[in-house]
């Protein structure tokens, strides 16, 4: 290893000295160790082995942000930039104030899953809702972030915000297909690609899920890097950490734990029980000790940070992070003598500031004046989510929760009693009658920004500001800062102009101004959905993508904004697009080429994105899928060129009955353009792969959570052994089992648990979950829930393919298989 005081190892095998990898070494030392200190290095603090040269280690996980001065942008923020290299630089970037900071090395990666509900807590920490676009997107950050040497990183990067992934398992509509198809895809990339030394797994999916825990670590975690990542399992506050939970986490593949304190006692007496063999422990020990290697050849080099580049860094990615939603001519700004501006709203001081070095820029916050019972001075009262407050003086801020009655206590319940003073919307009404031009900035707090939001509407102190002074002068750019997406749908109609930016950090006002003034042009495209009302979005929580029309992917109404929507300070034309070869095989893959025209007077970039879309299928496929993209730079009244290679497994699609991807003989329609509502130019592929035939049901076992469709299910996953198991969470609740070939079957089983007490009723019926009763069976009460049983019954004959729905009449029992014999 390098730099001052790294030691260097001596290879049992070779007999000589020279600097060996980090496996190399642990193989060594990991002979040399003895059962309790093989169980030391699976805590979260391990001790120092002075007689094999290594020191104490602090493997406790911070955020990546910690310790980073530059006010980089969130990942949403990133992710609305669709520019794979600047978010890798910003990656590198964290990483070397990271080092400079002199705080931990192991950090989080930031939330790579794709967010598919924009009513979600904690929107802002991921790229966007779609898998590959956070695909592309975290890797390069966990590259960036681990530098180009594995061997001797900058930062050790880890995945930890997974309870996302405890979300999906929980919540009703969790489907197999959705989860291989939308989430796996993200984790497959940061740990193919190597940026990702480990993974956290949360205590909760380790014992209530283990058989989805163990699909992660065997065929993500393990399967998709080099097999040398690191697995933690985390204690979760207030669940107690048992023995045995450890010692199952530990045969799941958990290599340590966190946040759980000292467990070496227990790890040694599932030991001494045989719950877990020394063999485990070794392998766990291994992958710790190759951590702790890695730790040590990264401390090991200088740190350098640049910081003037770092500035403009940051400056960078914030003016690229701004997406301009509408523009009917308003933008840019025409800048001349006398121009008179007034910028309004609760996000304005700072922008004010910036336009004011250019033009003369009158501010007003829009929102009331109010003195508090018992506090000095007067406070703006800003209502920033349905029903939630600031009340902000010079100095103090109060956060107040209005009540259904209309009174007002902070969250504490302290109860406030407030005056107003002056009316904010009147003043910004006089104010807006007297400029030219009213800049209006409203949008989120981030510091409220917790827990799931009820709606996509604005606030209505917002809106109602909005519409006042759009009623007083008709020019109006509306600036937008939110972490998530709004419905819009007045000012869509009314408003002129429309930017949007995720909270990108101090830098934010400057690059607002240079887009405003047309110093920049806007480069950013959405990374989540814009919908036009609360109705256009699935019941909140349902996990189930395809059943619910979720994101773009399977969006049946119109949207606001569609995914992957921008404007720029020009207009682009795509000409018509070139397939390499028209019919591919499952193995091969075509070239994707277009040429795009800019038909303006300014260098600008396009985001060229490509899609496609299935056009037959044993199963439902997405409306389109995102397959690539390339952020160009398209010189004024000039064209370039733009090549995609598409692979024919790109196309592919997880067969809920085999477990496995499958590449179906299919047409499928091959689009370019500019957002994924927008098909500039398109040809029909045809795809050579699998036939897919109605799927025989006689004689055929079925686990209960390879279904097709699903209304009112939820995984309750008990034991790996047993495999995932299903539970319906609402009565009537149906798992769709779509396009078999019933022919034959004459009898039926289903193998389940029951602790009702009492029989509880599956029925199967034949092409609607209300259609025709084919057969019922009664499942018997069992002792606990860890006991199955199987309860079999006649069916009524169905020769031909069709769609069967079963059906939970009532709530109570967990399914584990479905069976059907022939007659």
């Amino acid at each position: 290893m390098r730099g001052e005081g790294a030691t260097t190892f001596r290879l049992a095998d070779t007999g000589a000295q020279q600097e060996p990898t980090p496996r190399q070494v642990a193989d060594d030392l990991v002979a040399l160790l003895s059962l309790p200190e093989k169980i030391e290095l699976t805590q979260q603090t391990q001790p120092a082995l002075p007689r094999l040269g290594l020191p104490a280690a602090d493997l406790t996980l911070r955020a990546a942000t910690d310790g980073v001065e530059s006010d980089f942008p969130r990942p949403l923020a990133l992710g609305s930039s669709w520019d794979p290299e600047l978010v890798a630089r910003v990656g590198a970037a964290t990483a070397d104030e990271i080092r400079a900071s002199g705080g931990s090395l192991v950090r989080e990666i930031p939330l790579v899953n794709p967010t598919y509900d924009p009513r979600h807590a904690n929107n802002e920490r991921g790229f966007g809702e779609d898998p590959l676009l956070c695909s592309k997107l975290g890797a390069v950050f966990a590259l960036g972030l681990r530098g180009p040497e594995k061997v001797h990183p900058k930062t050790v990067p880890v995945v930890r915000h997974v309870d996302h992934l405890d979300r999906c398992a929980m919540a009703p509509g969790f489907n197999l297909r959705v989860f291989n198809e939308y989430e796996m895809p993200v984790f497959r990339a940061v740990f193919e690609t190597g940026g990702a030394a480990g993974i956290v797994l949360s205590q909760l999916m380790m014992e209530e899920y283990p058989a989805l825990a163990a699909q992660l670590v065997r065929f993500v975690v393990r399967g998709w890097s080099d097999g040398d990542a690191a697995i933690w399992s985390e204690k979760l506050p207030g669940r107690p950490l048992t023995a045995g939970g450890q010692a199952l986490a530990l045969r799941l593949g958990a290599d340590g734990f966190m946040g759980g304190g000292d467990t070496v006692e227990a790890i040694s007496q599932a030991c001494q029980r045989g719950e877990v063999t020394e063999p485990l422990i070794t392998a766990a020990a291994r992958r710790m000790l190759m951590l702790r290697l890695q730790l040590l050849a990264s401390s090991a080099g200088p740190a350098r940070v640049d910081r003037r580049g770092h500035r403009e860094l940051v400056n960078r990615a914030a003016r690229e992070s701004i997406v301009l939603l509408r523009n009917d001519g308003l933008l840019p700004l025409l800048v001349g003598p006398g121009m008179r501006l007034a910028v309004i709203g609760p996000h304005g001081d700072g922008l004010a500031a910036e336009l004011s070095r250019r033009v003369t820029a009158q501010y007003v916050s829009g929102s009331d004046l109010v003195t508090v019972s018992g506090r000095q001075g007067e406070f703006e009262l800003i209502e920033w989510r349905q029903g939630r407050f600031t009340l902000e003086s010079d100095t103090e801020t109060i956060e107040a929760i209005a009540g259904p009655d209309g009174t007002m206590a902070t969250p504490d319940g302290e109860p406030l009693e407030w005056q107003r003073v002056s009316h904010g919307i009147g003043d910004a009404v006089a104010l807006a009658r007297e400029v030219d031009v009213v800049v209006l900035a409203v949008g989120s707090n981030p510091a409220l920004d917790n827990g799931n939001r009820s709606t996509l509407e604005l606030p209505p102190q917002q809106h109602q500001l909005i519409r006042a002074v759009r009623a007083a002068n008709p020019n109006v750019v509306l600036v937008v800062r939110s972490d998530y997406p709004y419905a819009l749908r007045w000012e869509d109609t009314y408003l002129p102009a429309i930017l949007w930016s995720a909270h990108p950090g101090r830098a934010s006002d400057r690059a607002t101004a240079d887009i405003l003034f047309g110093d920049q042009a806007p480069s950013g495209r959405l990374p989540q959905t814009w919908y036009r009302a609360d109705t256009d979005l699935p019941p909140t929580l349902d996990y189930d993508l395809i059943q619910g029309n979720g994101t773009y992917m399977y969006q049946t109404t119109e949207p606001l904004y569609p995914f992957g929507h921008g404007l720029t300070y020009t207009t682009f034309t795509y000409e018509e697009m070139d397939l390499s070869d028209r019919v591919v095989d499952s193995d091969a893959s075509v070239t994707v080429t277009v040429r795009v025209r800019n038909n303006g007077f300014r260098d600008c970039h396009e985001v060229v994105q490509l899609y496609t879309r299935q056009l037959n299928s044993q199963v439902r496929q997405p409306r389109k899928v995102l397959r690539d993209f390339r952020k160009v730079l398209v010189p004024a009244r000039s064209a370039v060129t733009v090549r995609f290679r598409l692979r024919a497994t790109d196309l592919s699609f997880w067969d809920v009955t085999r477990d496995r991807w499958v590449v179906e003989s299919a047409l499928h329609e091959v689009f370019v353009g500019s957002s994924s509502a927008k098909p500039a130019t398109s040809a029909v592929l045809d795809v050579r792969g699998e036939t897919l035939r109605p799927r025989t049901l006689a004689r055929t076992s079925i686990s209960s959570h390879s279904y097709d469709e699903s209304m009112g299910v939820g995984l309750v996953d008990i034991s790996s052994e047993v495999g995932p198991v299903v539970s319906a969470v609402k009565d009537g609740a149906w798992l769709g089992l779509l396009g078999y070939d019933a022919s034959g079957c004459r009898s039926w089983s289903v193998t389940a648990s029951n602790a009702t007490g009492e029989p509880v009723p599956v029925e199967l019926r034949c092409g609607a979950p209300d259609g025709r009763l084919l057969g019922t069976v009664l499942v018997p009460p069992t002792k606990d829930r860890r006991r199955y049983a199987v309860a079999t019954g006649p069916l009524m004959p169905v020769d031909e393919v069709a769609d069967l729905f079963v059906v939970f009449p009532d709530r109570g029992p967990w399914i584990n298989r479905v069976a059907f014999g022939a007659g």
